[in-house]
């Protein structure tokens, strides 16, 4: 094979290869998503980033809003009903 061939071939791929979301075979930017790198057009590469980015928030909020035993409980040791009664008010 020549260059000039390969140079056929990747540009017969390139025109070949679509958006794994919308389809679209012409974009400014592929980018990452969710089946591996550059299979998404910019668009949807971004709505995809958005979308892993707010979930992550959503489960970092989850973590921090778990009810912790306040230190004055934890001091208590193992009177855990008392806690357990506290927790529910």
């Amino acid at each position: 094979m020549t260059i000039m061939d390969l140079k056929q071939e990747w540009a017969s791929l390139q025109s070949k290869k679509c958006c794994a979301d919308c389809k679209t075979t012409k974009t400014p930017l592929w980018r990452g998503g969710p089946a591996g790198p550059k299979t998404l057009c910019n668009a949807c590469g971004i709505r995809y980033r958005k979308k892993r980015a707010c979930s992550r928030k959503r489960e970092d909020v989850a973590k921090k809003q778990r009810w912790k035993m306040p230190q004055y409980l934890r001091l208590l040791g193992s009177d855990t009903n008392m806690a357990e009664s506290l927790r529910d008010l």
